[in-house]
């Protein structure tokens, strides 16, 4: 009776654990003009979406889920921010601002020395959501969820207003953004 019992438990834990949604799968916000999903054999799930969203303007989110074989070869929010630059064709680029959180990571960018857009990325192990704040008004919120002071200078100045619609995903292939992880365990 104890062994059924234990066993009965096991499974269930197990079963939880594998229907448990990440909160970065989910999207937050209403009004999709376009979605995507994204492939590759290092992803379990993938997909690029544009939203304008009466609240927070437009907005631009991939998400990735790696799976667990796999690894990024660097940092997945410096892959997208030069791959959101590159495809983009910006002159040039620089951080003005950056705060960090709990897997939360805000950064303003002013773009060819006149547009600001904001760049955020929501992070587990094997998840990233990386996302285009063209209004800044995302970021704000986001930030003040941690800093209730925090006032944000860049939010008036011009903004960055671009179709931008790409997935690190798919240009996986071509530029190894992530691989299988070819760790030996046996050494």
């Amino acid at each position: 009776m104890f062994r059924l019992i234990s066993i009965l438990l096991i499974s269930l834990f197990f079963v939880s654990c594998a229907t448990t949604k990440s909160n970065l799968i989910q999207n937050e916000f209403t009004n999709i003009v376009k979605k995507q999903n994204t492939y590759d054999r290092c992803t379990n799930f993938s997909y690029i979406s544009l939203a304008d969203n009466i609240k927070y303007g437009k907005i631009f989110t991939e998400y990735i889920s790696l799976d667990s074989s796999c690894k990024w070869n660097g940092l997945a929010r410096g892959y997208f921010v030069s791959f959101f630059m590159d495809t983009i064709k910006a002159k040039s680029y620089k951080v003005i601002e950056k705060k960090e959180f709990d897997n939360i990571e805000v950064s303003t960018y002013l773009v060819d020395n006149l547009y600001y857009v904001n760049i955020i990325n929501k992070y587990t192990v094997f998840e990233d959501k990386l996302m285009v704040d063209y209004s800044g008004v995302y970021s704000t919120s986001l930030i003040k969820n941690y800093d209730m002071s925090y006032e944000n200078i860049y939010i008036n100045r011009p903004r960055l207003d671009i179709d931008y619609f790409s997935s690190l995903v798919r240009f996986n292939f071509f530029y190894s953004y992530f691989s299988k992880d070819s760790s030996d365990f046996g050494r």
